[in-house]
């Protein structure tokens, strides 16, 4: 027996399926009708889950330690005291989220497993000096990060001047 204005899950489904009480009131219906079907919880956890990239980059990293600030600013000749390294577990799933070694999103530097030679080094603060001109090129994932082309003249600029000043 159920209670006026109640009716069992079935009924609801033969008499209002899910497609059509999503379409009528647009987005808000169909939120409204996964939160009845997964719980509030659950919606939450799917509308706010963030990618391990914006997980790493939302952090505060570390500043280059100075020997190797003053290297590398020597080097390239650019002033690195604004960069944050980012290491450790929550870097590699970054790193690996996106396919990379390494990777930089303006002054922040993600480096994932094996990724913490010079070489690398010298071509992502490559990257922060590109990123500091201007966009660079790349695809975006659809979440803001663009993920660059290994051919494209950003990604051989770094690599040309990593091999040149090391």
């Amino acid at each position: 027996m159920y209670a006026r204005g109640e009716r069992s899950a079935a009924e609801g489904e033969r008499a209002e399926p899910a497609a059509a009480r999503a379409a009528v009131g647009g987005p808000a219906a169909g939120l409204r009708a996964l939160q009845r079907a997964a719980g509030n919880a659950a919606v939450a956890r799917a509308v706010v889950q963030r990618s391990a990239v914006d997980e790493v980059l939302g952090g505060t990293g570390r500043p280059l330690d100075a020997s190797t600030r003053a290297d590398m600013e020597q080097r390239l000749g650019a002033d690195f005291g604004d960069v944050r390294l980012h290491t450790g577990s929550a870097a590699n799933a970054s790193a690996a989220e996106v396919g990379a070694l390494a990777f930089t999103s303006g002054n922040h530097i993600v480096l994932g497993p094996g990724a913490g030679d010079r070489h690398t080094l010298a071509h992502e603060l490559t990257h922060v000096v590109q990123q500091r001109r201007g966009p660079v090129a790349g695809t975006d994932r659809g979440d803001g990060v663009r993920i660059s082309d290994p051919s494209d003249r950003f990604e051989r600029e770094a690599e040309e001047t990593a091999r040149r000043v090391l």
